[in-house]
């Protein structure tokens, strides 16, 4: 009997087992398929994000030759008035030069002297000024046609230095240099793009002509060094080609040769985005991220062999679902083995339940990790950045009260305090974000929170600022810092949008049942794309050097702690009516 009874549970268990073992398989088949896919999905977003910091390292270039055209400017001012600039009433015969030689002609110039050296196509001071700045440089003389160079070290497309080519009044240069203010900033100068500076020439009250300092912006010799260095991943590497397709840097680790591939030509022809490829020399999957640099012409390209990037994870995973795979396999056969089949759609429901608590928990788990390499994150930044940032920030106020307010140096040392305090606040950031605050709820009345507000608030004079608290005297339970702080931030916001010359509105009411706050301005809107990323860490619409990205994030958490809600309504298409931004909040009132 016993043995009838065994071999019945045999040939009951073996079709469940076949079951189960399949049933796993297909699973953990599924899930490597899965997983493996999201792997691919994490090197394209990794490889987009390399071409990000890239396509930053080219701006940082073209930021720094502007701050090296003001220094070099003030440096060349310097040397010319030094030398013993001065201007003859004598005339010297000039040839004009044009883009079309019919139109050539010459003009009386008066002589212009550095000391006893005769300016006029002597080209000693700006060779001088290039071997000691290593930058073009140029004099220009105004006459009645605009400002000629009468000597310089920029070429020609004949490769002879471009005298007598004329900068015509109407063009944006010479009107900045008859204000008379500096020109800064990048400009077409003779046949190619430079990043320079213009100082006007005041003689005697009158401006009678201008200096010049630039360099090729698209100089790309420091910007290789760096690019040769960067590795990504085990196989990645970044390359840079022009809208030709030629290979402008080409990185050590390139093996195959791009220029002249349909890869490049699809590139050029998208400008921006994510291609997968299977090269033809050995038939592998590729993936490559670009973007398009406008400033140089070129395009920011990084590349990475997908099975190279994933091998090694898809080992791990794999060997690690097969683990589980037959530990389930075994749990299971022994636990349906030993209850029988009486019970099984009593263990289905169990292993049902299970999966469920183990999709939750592996949620919960994802979200803890997310949080814990935030704080940990930001620990590290305090601990390593904000006591050598308060030793810069100590030392560079002493050394202001040591300067003479009226000196460049003082100027210089008051960028660096302030620019060591914004670091101290992006710090900050970053510390309150990844903090788990708690709420420290007080009754107060609503009108005096309101009135609270408006007294931690700098608002612009310009700025047409309206209240209205419809119950000031309601008593309602919130953490008065905390949320003084999200609407300090809100309505700091708003003033950057209107831009110190528009309308702002703070307006709070009570229903039955909740608190309701409305934050609202005139400025320029936010677009929809932009409305969908709002409130995550470290986004921001403000200009680079202007936000941090944390402000919407830290306010979304406080009121989320409050068990509220915020939501945003804006418009940024005048087409489609004035333009606004609306923050709602709305906060349970017990």
């Amino acid at each position: 009997m016993r043995l009838t009874h065994f071999s019945i549970k045999i040939r009951v268990f073996v079709p469940i087992l076949l079951i189960i073992i399949l049933s796993v398989a297909s699973i953990t088949g599924y899930s490597v398929y899965i997983s493996k896919e999201k792997l691919y999905k994490l090197v394209e977003h990794y490889l987009q994000i390399e071409v990000k910091s890239l396509m930053l390292m080219f701006e940082r270039e073209s930021e720094l030759k502007l701050v090296k055209a003001k220094k070099d400017l003030r440096v060349m001012e310097t040397l010319f008035n030094q030398n013993g600039f001065r201007v003859s009433d004598e005339k010297v015969e000039f040839l004009l030069r044009f883009p079309d030689d019919s139109q050539n002609r010459t003009v009386m110039l008066n002589k212009w002297y550095l000391g006893d050296v005769l300016l006029h196509e002597n080209h000693d001071f700006v060779d001088q000024i290039e071997r000691i700045l290593g930058s073009k440089a140029t004099i220009f003389q105004k006459c009645d046609a605009g400002y000629v160079r009468i000597s310089t070290n920029v070429m020609n497309s004949n490769n002879a230095r471009a005298v007598g080519t004329v900068i015509p009044f109407d063009s944006a240069i010479a009107d900045s240099v008859n204000t008379p203010e500096h020109y800064f900033g990048r400009a077409y100068v003779v046949n190619d793009w430079y990043v320079t500076g213009y100082e006007p020439i005041i003689y005697q009250g009158d401006i009678i002509g201008m200096i010049f300092v630039g360099a090729r912006e698209k100089d790309l010799s420091e910007l290789s060094l760096k690019f040769m260095k960067l590795d990504i991943g085990h196989s990645g590497y970044p390359f840079v080609f022009d809208k030709t397709g030629k290979i402008v840097i080409k990185h050590p680790r390139a093996e195959q040769d791009w220029a002249g591939q349909e890869i490049i030509n699809a590139m050029i022809t998208q400008k921006k985005g994510l291609m997968r490829f299977e090269s033809p020399s050995d038939g592998e999957s590729k993936i490559v991220a670009f973007d398009y640099f406008p400033e140089f012409e070129l395009y920011i390209a990084a590349f990475a062999n997908q099975r190279d990037e994933t091998l090694q994870l898809m080992r791990q995973l794999i060997y690690g679902s097969l683990f589980v795979a037959l530990l389930i396999i075994l749990v299971l056969s022994v636990t349906v083995y030993s209850m029988t089949i009486e019970r099984l759609q009593g263990y289905l429901e169990t292993i049902k339940i299970r999966d469920q608590e183990l999709a939750s928990t592996k949620d919960a788990l994802k979200q803890s990790e997310k949080l814990a390499t935030m704080g940990q994150l930001s620990a590290g930044i305090a601990h390593e950045v904000n006591n050598p940032l308060g030793v810069v920030l100590m030392y560079s106020h002493i050394l202001l009260e040591e300067s003479d307010p009226s000196s460049r140096m003082y100027k210089d040392l008051e960028t660096i305090a302030t620019q060591a305090s914004r670091c101290k606040t992006i710090l900050s950031g970053l510390l309150n974000f990844a903090r788990k605050n708690q709420i420290n709820k007080i009754t107060v009345r609503l009108g005096n929170f309101v009135e609270s507000i408006q007294k931690n608030l700098i608002m612009p004079k310009t700025v047409h600022f309206m209240i209205s608290c419809t119950h000031p005297d309601e008593e309602v339970s919130i953490d008065e810092s905390q949320m003084t702080q999200v609407f300090v931030n809100l309505l700091n916001n708003s003033i950057d949008a209107v831009k110190s010359s528009g309308k702002i509105s703070l307006s709070a009411s009570i229903t039955d049942s909740s608190i309701r706050f409305i934050v609202e301005d005139n400025g320029t809107g936010i677009n929809e794309d932009s409305q969908k990323r709002l409130f995550e860490p470290f986004f921001s619409t403000k200009e680079m050097g202007k936000g941090t990205g944390l402000g919407l994030a830290i306010c979304y958490g406080i009121v989320k702690m409050h068990n509220g809600s915020i939501a945003v309504e804006s418009n940024a298409d005048q087409a489609k009516g004035n333009t606004f931004t609306r923050f709602l909040i709305t906060l349970p009132l017990a």
